[in-house]
């Protein structure tokens, strides 16, 4: 799937969230719009085929302007709906800055 229509179907609300990226919103302190600011605002990093996912890295702004990035995982093998698989601030541990590539 092109990335174009991961934005629109996105951009049309034709998404869900599941419950591994809401667990890491949580505890990362980012929510729902984080999530979809990342996809809009972001490009593919990795693509796993067989798995019909891409990991996607975008900026986003928290609350008082912080901007961070976010990883996204989403799944599109659903014929309307894009599913966040998980979500997550990437560490400088194991990636680069900007978090685009593994170290």
């Amino acid at each position: 799937m092109e990335f174009k229509e991961i934005k629109k179907r996105i951009e049309q609300e034709d998404y869900l969230i599941k419950s591994h990226a809401i667990s890491h919103a949580l505890k990362e302190w980012f929510d729902r719009r984080n999530m979809v600011e990342a996809v809009i605002n972001g490009k593919i990093i990795e693509k796993y085929l067989s798995e019909q996912r891409v990991l996607i890295c975008g900026v986003t702004k928290l609350i008082g302007k912080t901007k961070i990035y976010l990883h996204i995982v989403c799944e599109y093998a659903d014929e309307i709906y894009i599913e966040f698989v998980t979500a997550y601030i990437p560490d400088n541990e194991n990636w680069e800055s900007p978090p685009y590539k593994k170290r």
